[in-house]
């Protein structure tokens, strides 16, 4: 769980600085007047901690009603959902669930592999969710290109009606949904427009191998392949020039089909990449160029 916030730096007395916190996070960890909070200074950051684990506990757990909603989405999008958004815990109240729908919710989240244990109590369930063992959002992000680019090969080699794209393609789901609940925990929150490239890379790759025929796979496997390590590499390492790489060889490459004829489902597949791209690298060229005025002045 993370919540982006900007707060201004106020002066307290002579030479004291304070900095207020957000009511919102304050009152999702129960903090008071005169509670106390460990200050951790890591690198270039520093990280506030309740002294009080429960605070800590109650931060890391979401509770819900099995309603409305929540009941439509079913067990596995609710489980996905607060596994995404980084809690370890979730509470499901279940009271007045008819017993059939209370198997059916016990079952569907056993079934997920993001959930670790379930346990009944009286009006609830207790579900207890997988934490990864690593938590850095870069080297998933390494490890998704390299999953992909595993798909990218056993579909040129062996064909796309093998098995193991399907086994690859889930692998690379999870990680997505890995990067997506570090990002959260540590505070470092990808924006809208990655979380969406992210969680949806895995299934557009496999739509696309699935759907094409090997001759056609074979000709643009190689650009295909450069283009989503350039894209994922410059988000893992927050280059805007292998972002940038990426978009003008898919627009290149997206350019070429068209006016061949061919191949609509990848060119579909890179206008998503270039469009996407082309807003992840903005932000840099803005930065760029306002860094440039300045040093002009």
């Amino acid at each position: 769980m993370s919540l982006n916030s900007t707060r201004r730096i106020q002066r307290l007395g002579g030479s004291s600085l304070i900095v207020t916190l957000p009511k919102q996070w304050a009152k999702k960890l129960g903090l008071k007047v005169g509670d106390e909070l460990m200050i951790l200074e890591e690198g270039d950051h520093l990280k506030l901690i309740p002294s009080d684990n429960k605070a800590v506990i109650k931060a890391e757990t979401v509770s819900i009603k099995y309603n409305g909603i929540a009941k439509i989405a079913g067990p596995k999008i609710i489980s996905d959902c607060a596994y995404i958004h980084g809690y370890k815990k979730l509470i499901i109240n279940v009271k007045g669930l008819d017993e059939a729908t209370f198997s059916q919710l016990v079952k569907g989240l056993n079934e997920n592999d993001k959930v670790e244990n379930v346990t009944e109590g009286i009006d609830s369930l207790e579900v207890d969710l997988l934490s990864p063992q690593e938590e850095d959002s870069n080297k998933f992000i390494k490890e998704l290109n390299s999953r992909l680019q595993d798909m990218v090969d056993i579909a040129m080699n062996e064909g796309n009606a093998n098995n193991d794209l399907e086994k690859i393609r889930k692998e690379a789901e999870d990680i997505s949904m890995t990067i997506l609940r570090i990002s959260k925990r540590e505070g470092e929150q990808l924006d809208s427009i990655s979380y969406g490239l992210i969680i949806s890379l895995p299934n557009l790759v496999y739509s696309y191998l699935v759907s094409s025929n090997k001759e056609q796979i074979n000709k643009n496997s190689q650009a295909l392949k450069i283009v989503l390590s350039d894209l994922l590499g410059g988000i893992a390492s927050n280059s805007g020039r292998r972002i940038l790489n990426a978009v003008k060889i898919a627009s290149e490459i997206k350019s070429t089909l068209k006016n061949e004829g061919s191949d609509g489902i990848l060119i579909s597949l890179l206008s998503i990449i270039e469009s996407i791209g082309t807003k992840l690298i903005c932000p840099a060229i803005v930065e760029e160029s306002e860094v440039s005025n300045f040093r002009e002045e």
